[in-house]
């Protein structure tokens, strides 16, 4: 398949412990659960729009699920534990530039944060961009507070390459981190 191909639908992507899928209405009640929770947004940069209601959420399944998709500008994976079969998080692969190069962002619910999600979640959508997609570079930007964030990418394989500072991080300007994987380096195992 080519670059284009991939955008008709979100990939179902699956792991030994996650399953990463499309969002859908049934999933709105766990996934607001968490991310309205200030721990959860505190690394966002106020970037994330909190909705509860309709017709917002109407709006928010069909921008990740029709909108972004058929323009081709992200993928919105919701997370599913397989353990538990419960919305845990959210990951997402964007801002494609000349079909070679993407952004990846991603958050968990909070009880499952440090128990190895993150890292397994990360590693499935960099080998999507890597091998299905054919991206030359993945990169995400991470504020230095957040260094389990920092953690998880380095655990992947990927490189610190600077400080951005006060750079537009959401909607607030932060300190940010960039942290990059090029196709040529090693994904770790």
């Amino acid at each position: 398949m080519k670059f284009n191909d991939y955008f008709n639908e979100i990939p179902y992507l699956e792991t030994d412990k996650l399953i990463l899928r499309a969002f859908c209405r049934a999933d709105i009640e766990e996934y607001l659960s968490f991310i309205n929770l200030l721990q959860v947004q505190r690394f966002l940069g106020g970037g994330l729009s909190i909705f509860n209601e309709e017709p917002h959420i109407s709006n928010w399944l069909n921008n990740i699920n029709g909108r972004l998709l058929k323009s081709k500008k992200a993928f919105t994976w919701c997370i599913e534990s397989k353990i538990d079969n419960k919305v845990i998080g959210r990951i997402d692969l964007g801002g494609f530039s000349k079909k070679s190069i993407a952004e990846l962002s991603y958050y968990f619910s909070l009880e499952y944060w440090g128990r190895g999600f993150a890292t397994e979640a990360v590693k499935e959508v960099t080998r999507f961009g890597f091998i299905d997609l054919k991206l030359h570079r993945i990169q995400a930007k991470v504020m230095p507070t957040n260094t389990a964030s920092l953690v998880v990418l380095k655990k992947v394989g990927y490189l610190e390459e600077g400080l951005l500072r006060k750079c537009l991080f959401g909607k607030e300007f932060h300190d940010t981190i960039v942290m990059a994987l090029v196709n040529e380096d090693n994904i770790k195992k």
